[in-house]
């Protein structure tokens, strides 16, 4: 029976990081509300900058993902360890995205900014695309 709810116990895990994020990005929102607007360098070059790091970090987890759906093929007895396998990828690709999310609301929140944080409704759909599916798992290791 346990080895049954993996997956539900997987997106139950995913949906606990994205409400997380979408808390912490609401209530910086408020923080920031009104405050006059700081910038490390100028409000251009910062918007480039975290908009570069979000997208090397969207596609560093891309890349991860797929180098690691390449790599199944080559492990021996994979089917035994699909269920843990899959988890591993989906928590590392999720993390990598939740990372550069958090870190867009910190910077939102040190510069009073709503720059970062519109990066960070992005990074949420993000997010949520790399979600844990069914049909991928099956795709992978059906």
């Amino acid at each position: 029976m346990e080895s049954n709810r993996w997956f539900q116990k997987l997106q139950t895990i995913f949906y606990a990081m994205l409400m997380g994020q979408l808390v912490f990005a609401i209530i910086v929102w408020f923080l920031i509300r009104g405050e006059e607007p700081r910038f490390f360098m100028d409000g251009e070059t910062d918007l480039y900058i975290i908009a570069g790091y979000a997208v090397c970090m969207v596609g560093g987890a891309w890349f991860i993902d797929q180098f690691r759906v390449r790599s199944i093929k080559r492990l021996p007895r994979v089917m035994e360890r699909a269920a843990s396998s899959y988890r591993a990828t989906v928590l590392i690709r999720l993390a990598i995205i939740e990372s550069a999310t958090l870190l867009l609301t910190v910077i939102s929140l040190l510069t009073y900014n709503f720059e970062p944080l519109a990066l960070v409704v992005l990074m949420l759909g993000v997010f949520y695309w790399f979600r844990p599916t069914v049909e991928e798992f099956a795709e992978r290791y059906g």
